[in-house]
């Protein structure tokens, strides 16, 4: 798997984690009163509040081993250290090299059909020795 596709499932699990951890902690949290003169009616929703605690640290641990995950990938990626200068110098090299090689596969591509043209032609060159015979 390329370094980018890592970085983009370590960034879908991160989120994936985030979503999950609000979800469990709204559903699980106790009930609080938003106005004092009002009070909370239901007492079974939610869990313990030690349970919640643990729950939420361990949530809290997993999202920070992710974003860990997620940054040395990224400072793992090739040039990440370099310069913009040298980044932008780099990929001018890149596009040079990619434009000389583009020039050498259309030259390949154009040496493959004159030989087929070749080859066309005396396949037809025999097919008529042939018929004539």
């Amino acid at each position: 798997m390329d370094r980018l596709t890592q970085i983009q499932d370590a960034i879908d699990k991160l989120a994936l984690l985030f979503v999950s951890s609000l979800d469990h902690l709204s559903k699980n949290a106790p009930l609080m009163p938003l106005n004092p003169n009002v009070p909370v009616v239901s007492t079974d929703h939610g869990m313990p509040q030690e349970q919640l605690h643990s729950s939420a640290q361990e949530l809290a641990l997993d999202i920070s081993r992710q974003a860990k995950e997620l940054e040395t990938l990224v400072e793992n990626l090739p040039g990440i250290s370099q310069s913009p200068e040298d980044q932008t110098r780099d990929l001018e090299l890149l596009a040079q090299q990619n434009a000389q090689a583009t020039e050498e596969y259309e030259a390949v591509v154009m040496e493959a059909k004159a030989l087929l043209q070749e080859v066309t032609l005396a396949l037809r060159g025999i097919a008529e020795d042939q018929s004539r015979s």
